[in-house]
């Protein structure tokens, strides 16, 4: 198991998140190479942004410790939530193809980020072949997801949106080698009812619900999974 806030302050070459972060197949040396010109910027608290809607677009951010929701203001509309970060997690991956930044970023916790110069990215690929490839993964898992949260908008119950939400957490907790049938989620309810495009009501009352089954309990922050097999079968409908 590795503590969420381990490599808050670690090197590349030591940070648990390697496998989550790094290309596939690099080599030590490749590693000290990346390490050399990651930006590791100091922690930021909850509220405080990462980036803004309209920052010019200098880098693509890594997720340490912490938590980050991106979301954006649509002029005269309520806030769109389109998605959290966990540790391991790129953020700013929809900025690639434009010089500024698309969305705001924001913790949700207290957060550290490590932060690749694009400037530096040409220069970085032709030393580390992999990054490319990356790069592209990161920006394709972007667009299935994407198209699998507008499938759960479109073809799920409230019950299916809340549940897939929460085992998707548990199982990103769980590939980061996380404690995942116990953790602390720092998202508001209502954060998590905009981006299933529910009512806070209705996610209040999924919850009880999912409680009453003895499926989960989410309070104060904390959730704990009591079953994760029905956790799994209630997200996908089984």
């Amino acid at each position: 198991m590795t503590d969420n806030l381990a490599c808050s302050n670690s090197s590349c070459t030591n940070c648990g998140l390697q496998k989550v972060c790094f290309p596939k197949g690099l080599y030590r040396t490749d590693i000290e190479i990346l390490e050399s010109v990651v930006d590791k910027k100091p922690s930021i608290y909850k509220g405080e942004y990462l980036f803004k809607s309209g920052d010019e677009f200098t880098s693509l951010f890594a997720v340490k410790a912490g938590l980050i929701k991106v979301f954006s203001l649509p002029d005269n509309e309520p806030e769109v939530v389109h998605g959290f970060y966990l540790p391991g997690d790129i953020v700013g991956v929809d900025a690639l193809a434009a010089t500024k930044y698309t969305f705001n970023a924001i913790a949700l916790d207290l957060t550290t980020v490590c932060g690749i110069n694009m400037s530096q990215m040409e220069g970085l690929s032709r030393l580390i072949p992999n990054l490319n490839m990356h790069i592209l993964g990161v920006m394709s898992q972007e667009i299935i997801e994407g198209r699998l949260h507008t499938e759960l908008l479109t073809k799920k119950s409230a019950e299916q949106r809340v549940a897939y939400f929460l085992w998707s957490m548990v199982e990103r907790f769980k590939d980061r080698g996380y404690h995942h049938t116990e953790f602390k989620l720092n998202i508001l309810h209502k954060e998590m009812a905009i981006f299933l495009n529910l009512t806070p009501e209705t996610v209040s009352r999924v919850l009880t619900q999912l409680h009453k089954k003895n499926i989960l309990i989410w309070k104060k922050k904390e959730v704990s999974v009591f079953s994760l097999v029905n956790l799994k079968k209630t997200a996908l409908g089984l």
